[in-house]
């Protein structure tokens, strides 16, 4: 005899619902941005639905109006929608669709009495919520990922970025040519290591670097930036993972239908200098041995990634691990501009002169504003 659907007002709350499968509890705290996924699991198993998948894609979407007609339930909470919905009169028998869109991305959870609808449901979402692409105007989506409660989390933000072409004069000669190097490749760069180094003092222009890269290499490649590093190499193990094996579903299904290669995905740790350093065993643990296992060791094999790290370090203050052959796919050292090399800038830049000492990007940047570029004097004993 089936049993009533209950639940309980405790703090641990149980739905329990009626299915000739078995009996099934969700046991868990209920709040509710979550209160769709229990709802959900409960229609699946009372109308023995067969068939369930799920997908997550950045989306360009701000609302979930284009299911609301065939919603059941809806769920409104701080920067989420979700909707329960039964799409049974567009898809036939058992169609249930579990809608939600957080911070830029849509995750669907899918269910039919066909493995054939769930293609369907999944198209018809995908022009619904139509996926986030890198536009004309230059500007690319972007996956942040941090550790919380539950574990991974993303938010997937659309910045501006500039091209190489554009950003090639900000950087000396020697820099340049090294990263108008890297802009060119494709994935064939990760057969010579999946770690990609930069290094050099703050103001060199290393993450307005990183910015054009990923906008060169948005036809074979994502961008993914770790807020986190110290708590990805750090304890929590299963978060790493998550982001490793994390599947975003970028690829629409005439792509999937194509057998077009997976996307690659670069995974952005910056100012992680703590990390690399000669004695980064003794200061941060085995943050240092998941990070080569990860770029040249058994974790990495398979994973279409490749991990950009970036450190004011030093190339000397590192440890010799991380730059060794067949680890690191390319190295590139940000240095500052020489006094001609400056002194040209400037001049380009519509400002007469010669530059005295070798300066940074930034120290260029702030004098073409009129802000004083002379050092801070000290305080104290030092000054």
């Amino acid at each position: 005899m089936n049993e009533p659907t209950t639940t309980t007002t405790e703090s641990d709350r149980g739905l329990t619902g009626p299915a000739a499968w078995g009996r099934l509890t969700v046991a868990d705290d209920l709040t509710l941005p979550y209160l769709g996924d229990a709802q959900f699991a409960l229609l699946v198993f009372e109308r023995e639905i067969p068939h369930t998948a799920e997908a997550k894609w950045a989306t360009t979407a701000t609302s979930i109006d284009p299911v609301l007609p065939h919603a059941l339930t809806t769920v409104r909470a701080a920067r989420m929608r979700s909707a329960l919905v039964d799409l049974e009169p567009l898809f036939g028998e058992c169609a249930l669709v579990l809608v939600t869109l957080r911070q830029g991305s849509v995750h669907v959870r899918l269910a039919a009495a066909e493995r054939a609808a769930i293609d369907e449901i999944e198209a018809w979402l995908r022009q619904a919520f139509p996926v986030l692409e890198a536009t004309e105007r230059q500007e690319l989506p972007v996956r942040f990922w941090s550790c919380g409660a539950h574990g991974a989390g993303s938010v997937t933000r659309t910045i501006d970025v500039p091209s190489f072409v554009a950003i090639g004069p900000n950087y000396p000669d020697e820099v340049r040519d090294r990263l108008a190097a890297l802009a060119r490749a494709d994935s064939a760069l990760a057969r010579s290591g999946q770690l990609i180094l930069w290094y050099g003092p703050p103001g060199t222009g290393k993450t307005y670097a990183l910015r054009a890269l990923g906008w060169e290499w948005r036809q074979w490649c994502e961008l993914h930036y770790v807020i986190d590093p110290d708590v990805f190499f750090g304890q929590r193990a299963d978060y790493m993972v998550d982001v490793l094996l994390e599947e975003d579903d970028h690829l629409n299904l005439d792509d999937l239908h194509r057998a077009k290669p997976a996307r690659w995905r670069l995974l952005v740790l910056e100012d992680t200098g703590e990390l690399l350093a000669a004695d980064a065993k003794e200061r941060t643990g085995q943050g240092l041995s998941r990070l080569l296992n990860l770029v040249d060791g058994i974790l990495g094999q398979g994973l279409r990634v490749l991990v950009l790290v970036t450190t004011n370090e030093p190339l000397r203050r590192l440890h010799p691990a991380v730059a060794r052959p067949g680890r690191c796919a390319a190295r590139v050292e940000f240095q500052p501009f020489s006094t001609v090399e400056a002194s040209r800038w400037l001049t380009d830049h519509g400002l007469a002169g010669r530059a005295a000492e070798s300066v940074t990007l930034a120290q260029l940047f702030a004098r073409l504003a009129g802000h004083s570029t002379e050092p801070e004097r000290g305080v104290g004993f030092g000054r």
